[in-house]
């Protein structure tokens, strides 16, 4: 037997304060079996918080070590996460663990208290505690609190405690009569409780001695949920907030310890608590005004090509991409619920309340101390209209009130459907959705207060709106959604009014025949579809811009606007009339984020969608718009996700199922995270700049890609490149004027042209559009270019001069050309059940960096088998190093008269990733 003590990773679990700390020594007697020259590693976590960590790089059994201090008198709970499975040259890893001693007091991992959390620790394949863990995941051990004696007052620590407020903005559904109750939790401990009566958001305030010295866990801990008489009480919790730092129910790092407080089922944090149980919300050092660390520096870029120096005001990079979580933050007090209660703010008592003024101030504040964003969201929904009137859920809300007084009194503004309806009106809701364009002309009454700039729209009375609810709040900007986003579910050549056909026709000069709206709409459509989706996205643009600017010019300081988009570029102007190249033309592109939203749970209109959309998805968002900034939504380890992968990957279940369901998250991961793009100056970059773990940035990525991802920095390319054409795009525009339908829109509702290629294992994740390619560079040309649509119903989508402009980059490839060509890279395996997919690009380092996946598709079955994958490369002649960065093993190999290749293993569904270097002569 040897000891070997863990890493320490800095964190002091559950602790109190000074006084109420003992020393704890944890022990851990394992053994292990190396794959592939690695051995298994294993992370120690209390309370949900990494004290320490090791590889265990021994066959026979060890003792690891590690001393901690930890609260007295307070049950714990243990786990030893086990989290580097693998196979590698048909062996199997796999980590042994025989007993856990905590102070000297032993407790076999075959205890009936212990549990085993398969695969991902997510509280869905628990069995009873075992020695050997064949699979990753987390072995549970609750730690009673006898285990954790107080010391006696005479040897106590003195108390290094300060009083901080700590807020609670909660509210609750009632049953019985009884409203929710919950206790606050200092680390375990008690320090107040509260009966939630509010139905809407309130806060909850309480004060808190906290060592400023150590991080902490903040607890609301929910203790009376119940079913009575049909009516199930519920607590529901926006955000905790800390010293004036706001945390969000949703944050990434908050946990939902469902039951008792034992850490055995444990979800991700959310506001709905349907059941007893305590959502833990982690406090940094920082948030008490302790010290913290600093990120490490960014890699110098590549000299080799020009450096579009592309850093917004919020600090996304291309270089090193934050998470969502890491750049803005909804903030409390400021967000009052969906627009309404935004746009008609002066009818909100919060915003009338000084007290509660002062607190929203001081939280925007605190995050901005943070480095985040402080925003407010805007959105609406098809039936929040009819939700606002007498009788309706928001009915009572007092912007709900005012904004139906006011679009009843402006029937005149509200859009119309090419027959001349109000959108989504019936007999019993003649006004539909209450929806008013951003584009539409206003009568001079209802300009702004001040406005000087000729004819007003709707847009500008809206920037100036919330330009002065920013200033009143300390926020910064929007994050816009359903109804703001875009033209609302309709389609720009489904939305129409008399006053908008005027403006066009003024603008355009073009005469618009008809004598009713809907003998107008169908000259539109019939004679100047094109012309129409301009006026649009123009005034679309238009509108953000005089967003941004009111912002700007009310608070005095930047501002941050987010919107998602997704579909393809196409599908957004014809279906929402958004154009992310024209709004970066018209307005300060640093002060916006276009938040490309591909996976939802692998479907996208309901219908199933590969791996490879994700990549695609933003490949052509970001490559058509290289000035703008572009943000990545996809999925994460959560509830929904794993819902996803039970009911669509239906061939596989247990083990298989969590193998599966990681490796796609993996593939997704890694294949997007390092898609990039040619700037309009010559450069190369990677396409996101931020990413957002689902929806609200929640659930787990691992951590080891994300390290991966962001200390690799893609600078030039290695293949083939994948060509967008606004050209194309706008003469297939015209080519289907009716274009509602998403499907219709270029390259189609699921990109099928471009999944096809990939899928197939063309290597390309480099995207550029015809926007960067007068500038383009030697060093940033393709091998190739690929066109994966260029006709519709015979008709070409390209002029011969646009053609002539790539071939004298590279060689052109029109849809399956791309199939049969000899590419730089190349994959071949033998398995007619796999097929690997990824592509190459070299970094920072000059690396040539390979990612290679074993594609995940939804008729797989645990049946799949690792994959033998032979790689071939056009190189140099010389002598070259592969490096498995998964593995970390090493072989070599020689390119002769420009060809050289290598051999791997790719397990099922895993992803591969080599950096390839030449060896230079001494």
């Amino acid at each position: 037997m040897y000891v070997l003590n863990l890493s320490l990773m800095g964190v002091v679990p559950m602790a109190i304060t000074g006084s109420n700390l003992i020393d704890v020594t944890f022990a851990i007697d394992a053994w292990g079996q190396e794959a592939g020259g690695v051995w298994p590693h294993l992370a120690l976590k209390l309370d949900g918080a990494t004290i320490g960590q090791a590889t265990v790089n021994g066959s026979s059994a060890g003792r690891y070590t590690i001393s901690a201090k930890v609260a007295a008198d307070t049950a714990h709970n243990l786990q030893l996460v086990y989290d580097n499975d693998g196979m590698a040259g048909g062996a199997d890893r796999n980590l042994f663990v025989r007993a856990v001693s905590v102070n000297g007091t032993p407790i076999a991992v075959t205890d009936p208290s212990v549990t085993y959390d398969k695969g991902a620790i997510d509280g869905r394949d628990v069995v009873k505690g075992q020695e050997a863990m064949y699979w990753g995941g987390a072995l549970n051990v609750p730690l009673p609190a006898t285990l954790f004696p107080a010391p006696d007052a005479a040897t106590a620590e003195p108390a290094a405690t300060k009083s901080f407020s700590v807020v609670v903005n909660a509210w609750g559904k009632s049953a019985g009569g009884v409203p929710p109750h919950f206790k606050l939790l200092a680390d375990g401990k008690v320090v107040g409780e509260a009966k939630v009566s509010a139905t809407t958001q309130t806060a909850y305030k309480f004060t808190v001695d906290l060592d400023p010295a150590l991080a902490h866990k903040i607890q609301v801990q929910y203790d009376n949920d119940a079913v009575v008489n049909g009516q199930d009480r519920s607590l529901f919790i926006g955000s905790v907030v800390v010293n004036g730092h706001s945390v969000a129910s949703t944050a990434a790092g908050v946990t939902y310890d469902r039951g008792a407080l034992d850490g055995r089922d444990v979800v991700a944090g959310q506001q709905g608590l349907w059941w007893n149980g305590t959502l833990n919300v982690p406090v940094t050092k920082a948030m008490l005004g302790g010290s913290s660390t600093t990120a490490p520096a960014a890699p110098a870029p590549s000299p080799t090509l020009p450096k579009n120096e592309h850093t917004a005001s919020a600090g996304v990079s291309s270089d090193r991409p934050p998470l969502k979580s890491d750049v803005s933050a909804i903030s409390w007090g400021a967000d009052r619920g969906l627009a309404p209660q935004h746009l008609f703010w002066e009818s909100v008592p919060d915003y009338a309340s000084s007290t509660h003024l002062k607190e929203t101030r001081d939280v925007a504040a605190g995050h901005l101390a943070d480095g985040v964003m402080p925003l407010i969201g805007l959105q609406l929904w098809e039936d929040t209209f009819e939700y606002s009137q007498t009788g309706g859920e928001f009915a009572n809300l007092g912007g709900h009130k005012a904004w139906v007084s006011w679009v009843k009194a402006h029937q005149q503004y509200l859009g119309r459907d090419a027959d001349g309806n109000i959108l989504n009106s019936d007999s019993g809701n003649p006004y539909g959705w209450g929806y008013v364009s951003p584009l539409m002309p206003l009568d001079t009454k209802d300009a702004p207060a001040g406005w000087t700039g000729g004819t007003a729209h709707y847009g500008d009375w809206m920037a100036d709106k919330l330009g002065r609810l920013s200033a009143l709040t300390g926020t910064r900007g929007y994050e816009l959604a359903d109804f703001f986003d875009g033209s609302p579910h309709s389609g720009v050549m489904d939305f129409f009014n008399t006053r908008m056909i005027a403006e066009f026709s003024a603008k355009t000069g073009i005469k618009v025949s008809g004598t009713t709206l809907a003998q107008q709409a169908d000259y539109i459509v019939a004679n100047h579809p094109t012309k129409w989706l301009d006026y649009f996205v123009d005034g679309w643009a238009e509108s953000w811009k005089a967003l941004d600017e009111s912002i700007v010019e009310h608070t005095g300081k930047p501002a941050w606007l987010t919107t998602q988009v997704s579909f393809t570029p196409a599908a957004m102007r014809e279906f929402a009339g958004v154009d992310a190249r024209v709004i970066a033309e018209k307005m300060n592109e640093d002060d916006i984020l276009f938040n490309v939203q591909t996976l939802e749970r692998f479907t996208m209109q309901h219908k199933q969608a590969p791996a490879s959309y994700e990549q695609a998805m933003l490949g052509i968002h970001a490559a058509r718009a290289p000035d703008a900034h572009f943000g990545h939504m996809m999925s994460s380890s959560e509830k929904d996700y794993w819902g996803a992968v039970d009911s669509l990957y239906t061939g596989v279940s247990g083990t298989a199922r969590e193998e599966l369901g990681w490796g796609r998250l993996e593939q997704t991961w890694l294949q997007s995270g390092w898609t990039m793009i040619a700037d309009d100056q010559g450069g190369v970059r990677r396409a996101a700049e931020q990413w957002s773990r689902s929806y609200h940035d929640w659930g787990e990525v691992k951590q080891p890609w994300l390290d991966m991802l962001r200390d690799i920095v893609p600078t030039r390319p290695f293949g083939p490149a994948l060509y967008y054409s606004a050209n194309a795009e706008k003469a297939m525009n015209a080519l289907e004027p009716a274009g509602n339908s998403i499907g219709n829109a270029y390259l189609g509702e699921l990109l099928t042209p471009i999944t096809k290629l990939h899928d197939a294992g063309v290597t390309f994740g480099y995207y550029v559009s015809d926007a960067a390619l007068p500038a383009m560079t030697k060093a940033s040309a393709p091998s190739a270019w690929i066109i994966p649509q260029a006709t519709y119903e015979g008709q070409s989508l390209f002029s011969d001069a646009e053609i002539a402009a790539l071939k004298a980059k590279a060689p052109v490839l029109i849809g399956d050309e791309a199939l049969t060509y000899k590419h730089p890279l190349t994959f071949t395996d033998t398995d007619p059940d796999a097929q690997i997919t990824g592509y190459g690009f070299y970094d920072q380092k000059d690396r040539l960096i390979v990612v290679a996946s074993d594609r995940v598709d939804f008729n797989d079955t645990a049946a799949r088998k690792s994959v033998a994958t032979h790689v071939e490369l056009q190189l140099a002649n010389g002598h070259y190093t592969v490096q498995d960065l998964i593995h970390n093993t090493t072989q070599s190999f020689d390119v002769v008269n420009g060809m050289g290749s290598f051999d791997t293993a790719i397990d099922r569904w895993d992803t591969g990733v080599y950096a390839i270097t030449q060896d230079m002569a001494a």
